[in-house]
């Protein structure tokens, strides 16, 4: 499959001594900036409160309630709300409660003072509460605005938010995704300080940051200061500007006024809520577990929908029963003797998160639509559980069509049965199938997440239950129809739920009130957040300075920044290998109209990557040694980063094929490059292309600069430059026959870990590649490429005997053989496959106290999480 000034101090009378408070905040929405000078605070040390939150995170515009507790009747308590604003109450109780509304973004810090005869007593000026207000962005809004984002230069200001007075704090700006409107972009950037100084300093043209960053400020007297970044964005074309504004709390400490933040258990910040920085720019592409096929989405959708089992930790050949009850075997009567029915138990008292029954209903439905869905474009993941319940059902290609439609009505409603009095779902598989490959199928939640029929019923996605209906219903898997409520704000059935989600910048995941947790995963209690962030910096800035618990896709040149931050205690990396491959993708019938789109200057003769030739010539153009040693920086850096490899199976796969049993693996050879262009008839034509590169990827943006120079070394009329796309935009231009994109970088990650999941996704016709990329026996015999038209056709020939022999010595053959052809067809450049690393801050753990929970190849090699096997402190 494929992130205001100063606030004054308020007097209040208070009449009794010897008090203490604890603040509890119980949260519908916490935000809140507290500002004390220090004429107020000089005759105030004492700490000896406590701070017990039940949310550290919420959405702009709603009520906060805070209480006060053990406070003595008649005492006054002032509770600084941190935007300049105060609330005073009069004790009658042991407790206060205080409400309000907060209607800015931010990060703030609030604080309680309780004062006694006039005279300030005690206060939680050394636990500050670090509370986070999210912004709120629908998906009309984001066409024009951008969320501003501040956080320090930790290596300057180690401790901030709280600094020294008289010290330089260093703040940098950003944004986590440009607004996404036609003829919009960034401006430039407000800053106001807080201490009398502002700062405007404007966008980069090209990259849209500040043309300054950081920029710098002092603050001469202690207190809390409240900073605001305000990002103003433009419509080029109309000159018409936007603006939009976070806050940020500083707390500067100097004589007689200590600040510091609450660290819950000495080390943990803001518990309860898990926030993640994603080098991820644009998100997902769909939250519909039917639809999306990406990594980004996937995260969400593997925490928010239950599949009927779980792999179990790190294992691949092991499982925990999820919405099932149990796993099904022989014994238990759950699988036939000749492994070709499979019956499923549904757990009791399962629910979805608006509260309707998960019965077994819900499972037959949902893959029913996962069979009708196989066909979308762009590709989606249905294929995997299709091919082992349908007769001839494979990749990309819809089930039911025009001229088969009743056959195929009646073969989608044998292949699933349910039954609601025993709440049983069973398969009735097309050939015996081994229960570790099948149970692959079933806890993928891309294909296999559970929906809610009734719901999806209510919002104009039901199934018509007719041949007819079957027919209709497959044009809702292809983009442009989509049912957009199931796409961005789906019903859940998992552990947790959407509460947010500002489309490309950020989703907040709560606790499915419904779920009570089953045996092997806990019911979560914390807050999610993940930001897809604009580009690697950022996402280092957020969680060097304490903004973010956990930074996934980061360059490999951030290492040793992140083993400086982990050897000062302020990060922990945790490296384990993946089943993922990477590799940039030749498509060999370019749709020059939108090709127009990415650029008016790009020309490119629409099959010229149908050209073996062509396309070989290319293939050793690419410097593969520089590639891993110096640009991932296996060498330049000192770590096992990634490996070389050939061939879409993979190591750590069944039948891999080393590359040094393959014929015709390219090497760097710019002279045979060139000799490979001149036979190919096509040295002299004159293009100028890009070569797509996911925004944020820094590391094969250098690549595809080193592989353009190379290129043009060889042949002048070359002209290619990268060009960085959003990573759900490239999903989106995967269309067959719509493709713009000549050449570009993307990757595999395991749905299962068998070497069918690879070779019929990248090689297979109609596959997840060749689909959009115009790999079709057809097309070749239509460009006069009988040579290649034949060799394609043994290709996917090879892999449908691979695929279909029970003989481990056949299968390894045949899977041998079509690696073989698909490196003569030179279809890929292949680049590398990574090992991950986990960047966590050090109170970040596994469940149960095991990271190897977190480091399943089939989900963590994607950078994903599954979040209730978290644990945060």
């Amino acid at each position: 499959m494929y992130k205001g000034g100063k606030i004054k101090y308020s007097k209040a009378l208070s009449k009794t001594a010897g008090i203490v408070i604890a603040v509890v905040i119980i949260i519908a929405a916490i935000a809140g900036i507290y500002l004390l000078t220090s004429s107020s605070h000089k005759t105030v040390s004492v700490q000896a409160l406590s701070l017990a939150p039940t949310s550290f995170a919420n959405e702009q515009g709603s009520a906060v309630t805070v209480t006060v507790y053990g406070v003595s009747p008649s005492a006054d308590v002032v509770l600084y709300l941190g935007n300049g604003q105060t609330l005073n109450q009069t004790a009658t109780s042991s407790s206060i409660e205080f409400t309000y509304t907060y209607n800015q973004p931010g990060t703030y810090l609030i604080y309680a003072q309780e004062y006694l005869n006039g005279k300030p007593v005690q206060n939680t000026s050394t636990s500050l509460l670090e509370l986070q207000i999210l912004g709120v962005l629908n998906s009309t809004a984001t066409q024009y605005l951008s969320i501003p984002v501040i956080s320090f230069d930790s290596s300057k200001n180690p401790t901030a938010p709280v600094v020294q007075a008289g010290s330089l704090v260093y703040l940098y700006g950003g944004y986590l995704q440009p607004p996404s409107g036609q003829n919009m972009t960034i401006y430039k950037y407000i800053w106001n300080f807080g201490n009398g100084q502002t700062l405007t300093v404007m966008a980069n043209s090209s990259t849209l940051d500040p043309e300054i960053n950081p920029v710098n400020t002092t603050y001469s007297s202690p207190g809390l200061y409240t900073v605001t970044l305000t990002l103003v964005t433009q419509n080029v074309s109309s000159g018409a500007t936007y603006q939009y504004t976070t806050y940020q709390t500083v707390a500067v400490t100097g004589s007689g006024v200590p600040f510091s933040l609450k660290l819950f258990n000495g080390t943990v910040p803001n518990p309860g809520v898990i926030t993640v920085a994603e080098n991820v720019p644009g998100g997902p592409y769909s939250f519909d577990p039917q639809i999306d096929y990406e990594s980004v989405g996937f995260e969400v959708v593997s925490n928010v929908f239950m599949t009927l089992l779980v792999y179990n930790g790190s294992s691949t050949t092991s499982f925990i029963p999820f919405a099932a009850s149990e796993v099904p075997t022989v014994q238990n009567g759950g699988i036939s003797s000749n492994y070709t029915v499979y019956t499923f138990h549904i757990r009791d008292g399962l629910h979805f998160a608006n509260g309707d029954n998960l019965t077994a209903y819900d499972v037959w439905y949902s893959v029913i639509r996962a069979l009708l869905f196989v066909g979308g474009s762009p590709g989606t993941p249905d294929w995997i559980l299709a091919q082992y319940l349908v007769p001839g059902a494979t990749i990309g290609v819809p089930i039911v069509t025009s001229s088969n439609m009743n056959q195929s009505f009646q073969e989608i409603m044998n292949a699933v049965t349910y039954n609601n009095q025993t709440n049983t779902v069973t398969f009735h598989l097309v050939k015996p199938t081994p229960p570790q490959l099948f149970f692959t199928a079933v806890a993928d939640p891309l294909g296999a997440g559970i929906v809610d029929a009734k719901w999806l019923e209510q919002v104009g996605a039901g199934i018509t239950f007719t041949p007819q209906g079957f027919l209709q219903y497959e044009q809702y898997a292809n983009e442009g129809n989509y049912n957009t409520q199931v796409q961005n704000n789906p019903v859940t059935s998992g552990p947790y739920m959407i509460k947010t989600y500002v489309p490309g910048q950020y989703v907040v995941l709560v606790p499915n009130p419904y779920f009570k947790g089953v045996p092997g995963i806990p019911a979560p209690n914390d807050t999610v957040i993940i930001n897809w962030v604009k580009d690697p910096q950022t996402a280092y800035e957020l969680f060097a300075s304490g903004k973010a618990d956990i930074v996934t896709g980061l360059p490999t040149n951030y290492f040793p920044s992140l083993k400086q931050l982990e050897a000062q205690g302020q990060a922990n990396l945790y490296e384990f290998p993946t089943l993922s491959e990477f590799f940039f993708v030749f498509n060999i019938n370019v749709s020059n109209t939108s090709l127009k789109t990415l650029g008016t200057q790009y020309h490119i003769p629409s099959d010229y990557f149908a050209n073996l030739y062509v396309r070989e010539a290319f293939a050793y153009a690419f410097n593969y040694t520089n590639y891993i040693d110096n640009i991932v920086g296996n060498e330049k850096y000192g770590f096992n980063f990634a490996s070389p490899y050939a061939g879409v199976i993979i190591p750590g796969l069944p039948y891999y094929v080393p590359p040094n049993e393959l014929n015709n693996v390219p090497t760097f050879n710019l002279s045979y490059a060139k000799e490979l262009l001149i036979k190919s008839g096509m040295y002299n034509v004159s293009i100028n292309i890009p070569i797509i590169v996911s925004s944020g990827d820094t590391v094969d943006y250098a690549a595809a600069q080193m592989w353009a120079q190379t290129l043009n070394q060889i042949d002048p009329n070359i002209q290619a430059q990268p060009l960085y796309l959003p990573f759900s935009e490239i999903i989106g231009l995967e269309v067959p026959g719509q493709n713009p994109m000549p050449i570009y970088y993307l990757g595999w990650i395991a749905d299962y870990p068998y070497p069918s999941d690879f070779v019929n996704a990248m090689y297979l016709e109609n596959g997840t590649y060749p689909a959009p990329d115009g790999w079709t026996v057809q097309y070749l015999q239509s460009l006069g490429h009988g040579n290649q038209a034949k060799l394609y056709q043994e290709l996917n020939t090879y892999i449908e005997e691979a695929d279909n022999t029970a003989n481990a010595t056949q299968a390894a053959y045949y899977y041998k053989q079509a690696e073989q052809i698909a490196i003569n067809l030179y279809m890929y450049v292949y680049t590398q496959q990574p090992n991950y690393f986990w960047v966590i801050k050090p109170y970040m753990t596994g469940y149960q106290g095991h990271i190897s929970y977190e480091e399943n190849p089939m989900i963590g090699g994607a950078g994903d999480s599954l979040y209730y096997w978290w644990v945060k402190g």
